[in-house]
């Protein structure tokens, strides 16, 4: 009787074991936050150097060369401008977060469309264009006139 009532008034057991849970609880939830957190900011920084890769100009133009009895012709590449580029990506990546993973495969490529939100962006970007054209022009023609 006199160890029954003994464990029956001692807690020490009871309060460590109950900190030990409130513990690892804790400890789980943290870690399980922090990852979630370091994959969001990982994340958001593949895209933003996703986006500096892009904005990279890879436009290049050699001239040809032409002696008495050979010549070699001129290579050149005009990239696609930045600010469209950069719609297409941004719609690419907007689509790919919307839509869920198919488990099937795909047997057959697909032309690649762009996305909406690409198309309104290039369809302004070359509105703008040919709206500084115009301005170009009207000032060609008063330096002219004048």
């Amino acid at each position: 009787m006199h160890l029954l009532n003994k464990f029956w008034n001692e807690e020490l057991g009871l309060v460590v074991s109950a900190e030990l849970v409130m513990l690892g609880t804790v400890g789980v939830l943290g870690a399980t936050v922090g990852l979630s957190t370091a994959s969001t900011a990982i994340n958001d920084e593949l895209l933003e150097f996703s986006h500096a890769i892009r904005s990279l100009d890879q436009s290049y133009h050699v001239e040809g060369h032409q002696s008495c009895r050979a010549w070699t012709a001129s290579s050149s590449y005009r990239q696609q401008d930045v600010e469209i580029s950069r719609a297409d990506l941004c719609g690419q990546i907007e689509s790919m977060q919307n839509t869920e993973k198919s488990s099937e495969k795909q047997s057959t490529i697909k032309k690649r469309k762009a996305p909406p939100k690409a198309k309104e962006l290039r369809k302004k970007l070359e509105q703008k264009k040919k709206n500084e054209n115009k301005k170009k022009a009207k000032q060609k023609k008063k330096s002219q006139n004048a």
